[in-house]
This record gives C-alpha cells, structure tokens and sequence, in this order.
C-alpha cells in the first residue's frame, strides 16, 4: 500500500540529505484553507505554491465554465478539460494538495496521477453547489474513483473534522481516519494584529462578551437583547478577523455546523468560548428557528462527538451552559485571566500535534 509513496519519500530524502524537499501546489476554493497550509509549509520549511481557485483567470481554469460557481462540480468533462490544459504545468510539482472540496481531486484521480496526492476534505467529500448545477455530478464514477484512490499508494485522504470519515463511511467509502484540524495561522510572526478592524477600538471590551452575527444569534433569535435583560453585556457585529475580538472576556456561540476556522484562531489567542450543552442545544432545536448546516444527522444519528464543538478534546476548553440561567451563573463565576491562559496553552499543544500531523503525511514519518 505503500510502496510508492515511501519511494518518493526517499528519493526526495537522498536528494536533500536531511528532510525531503517538496515542491507543492496547493488547490483550493477556500482563503481560510490557503492561509492554513501557508502556516503549515513556514512551520515545516515546505515550498508551496499556492491557486485559490476564485483568482485564477478565467481562460486558465475551464474557461468554457459561464458560471463559475459551477466550478465545484468537478464532473467528468470538466476534469478532462482542466487536466488537458494544466497537465505540463502540475507536473512540474513534487506533490498536489486540494482543499475545501474534495472534488478537485478527481483532476488527478481520474487522469492518472502517479505522484503523491493528499486530499483534505473540509466540507463532505461529494460536495455539490447545487445552485450552479451544469453537469453529472456526483455521478457513479467519481464515487468509484475515490473509492479507489483511498487505496492507491500515492493518495492520502485527510479529514478537517471526524464527522468527514463519518459520512463517507455511510456511502460505503473508508477514507482511513486521519484528521487534522486547523494550526490557526491568525498570529503574525511578530505578534502584531492587523490595522483593519470592523469593531471601534474605542469599544471598552474587557466586561463584554462577544457574539458571532450568525443567523442563529440575529436572525432565529435577538441573542444580543435576551443576554443583556440577563445582565450579561454584550456585543453583537461584524469583526475583521480574530484579532478584532482580543479584549472580549469570551464568545457566546450557538454552533451551525461541525466546525469553523475560527474556533481554532480564537482559541490561540486565549479567547473563551461558551456553548449550549449537547442537551440545550436540543432543546433549542425543539423550540424551532435553529440553523444547523446537517441538524437531521447530528441529532438523529447522535453523533455529537463528531462535531468540534463538542468531541472531547475541547473538554476544559469551551465552557458548556444547559440554560440561559446557567450561562448567566457561569459568565459571573468566570475568572477570564486563569480560563484564557488555559485555553492558549492547549491551544499550542494542540497546535504542535496537528503540525506533527502534517508532517507524517508529508514525509511518511513513524508514530
């Protein structure tokens, strides 16, 4: 199973006499995602070269496509086109990378790529953007050759969250286990926050909690008046990346989906979160009006520990609320210096796994 990639592993080794040096190109529709394995490469000395996908001109990317969201529908004649068009330039790459939407990988699954090929799934391996639908897809075939490619000795198969595997698994693909979640690439090597901000630094943050402008927070609910008619201040907005929440004693979060970016970045600044319990989440759920991107699947197949906010690694890390009362007692017992210092040094622990992670994909490294 792994014979080809240990060859390619090693070939790169004698080359460099120490670790292996990989020219990468790295595929992706998702900012979050290229920011993420940026930070990876600098952390691992890795060459990466980067296509978010939105930027590429139109002429170089299945320039036929009108409609360019429809560019997440990788069905066969779409991988044809691409790959006819960019095969001499991917093969100056060592390895390729896809991110976001497993889909992109089926360029390469379906042309015969010999070199090793690592697919990051974030958001279902058969992602569809059915609003710009112009093609078979998914169509039999591209299940068949990921079904495939997890066994090919070139190919590793990457989760963003366990739930990912999960759902393969129930259409009969075994995608392998590993998961790596985001490092949060949101701290500058000179520790400085950025200028843009969309929250007035005028803002006197230290007594007040912060609250995504969600659709669960504003749309389903007004969270912002309910919290303060509890005497818990808050401040509900647009914000300008994690930097902008430093100074907030934490976040209140009514989870939409499996997972988010920015749970990770706000956690390595030492920012507190708190969440409904699995137990008031359903009981949320049952009063109506709550937004969860797969709600049947978490609830029906129970699979809680598949979501990032509640698995057992954030344990110590969010703090769970089974009311509002409850919430109300837990914001006032809070002791925000001790609980952010805890929750930025396992912050860096988890961080320095998920770089131990990447690196054993990138160079077939031992446990």
């Amino acid at each position: 199973m792994q014979t080809l990639w240990v060859f390619f592993t090693c070939f790169w080794f004698l080359l460099e006499g120490s670790e292996p040096s990989l020219r990468i190109l790295h595929l992706t529709f998702h900012k979050g995602c290229a920011r993420e394995i940026e930070d990876v490469a600098t952390a691992l000395s890795l060459e990466v070269e980067t296509w978010f996908i939105p930027d590429l001109p139109r002429e170089m990317w299945d320039g036929e496509t009108l409609n360019r969201c429809s560019l997440y529908n990788i069905g066969h004649e779409r991988a044809e086109r691409i790959w006819r068009q960019l095969e001499s330039r991917f093969d100056q790459f060592d390895l390729i990378l896809t991110s976001d939407t497993a889909p992109l990988a089926r360029i390469f699954l379906q042309n015969g790529w010999k070199k090793p090929l690592i697919i990051w799934i974030c958001n279902r391996f058969d992602y569809v953007d059915r609003a710009s639908l112009d093609c078979d897809f998914p169509d039999p075939e591209f299940y068949e050759l990921f079904q495939r490619g997890c066994h090919q000795d070139n190919v590793r198969v990457i989760a963003y969250t366990p739930f990912e595997h999960h759902h393969a698994s129930l259409l009969g693909i075994e995608t392998g286990g590993c998961t790596i979640t985001p490092c949060a690439p949101c701290i500058r090597p000179d520790g400085t926050p950025p200028i843009d901000s969309f929250i007035s630094r005028n803002l006197d943050r230290k007594d007040l909690f912060f609250l995504p402008p969600y659709h669960n927070e504003t749309k389903f609910m007004d969270l912002s008046s309910h919290l303060a008619s509890l005497g818990i201040p808050n401040y509900c907005g647009r914000y300008a990346g994690p930097y902008d929440l430093v100074g907030f004693r934490g976040i209140i979060h009514l989870p939409y989906n499996w997972s988010n970016l920015a749970l990770f970045e706000n956690m390595r600044l030492g920012i507190p979160y708190f969440v409904p319990s699995r137990t008031f989440f359903r009981e949320l759920v049952a009063q109506g009006n709550y937004f969860h991107a797969e709600l049947g699947k978490l609830l029906q197949e129970d699979v809680f520990d598949l979501s990032e906010w509640y698995c057992k690694e954030r344990e110590g890390v969010i703090t769970y609320f089974d009311s509002w009362e409850d919430l109300r007692r837990k914001v006032a017992a809070c002791e925000g210096t001790a609980l952010r210092k805890e929750v930025r040094e396992r912050a860096e622990i988890y961080r320095a796994e998920m770089l131990r992670r990447w690196k054993k994909i990138f160079f077939l490294q031992p446990d």
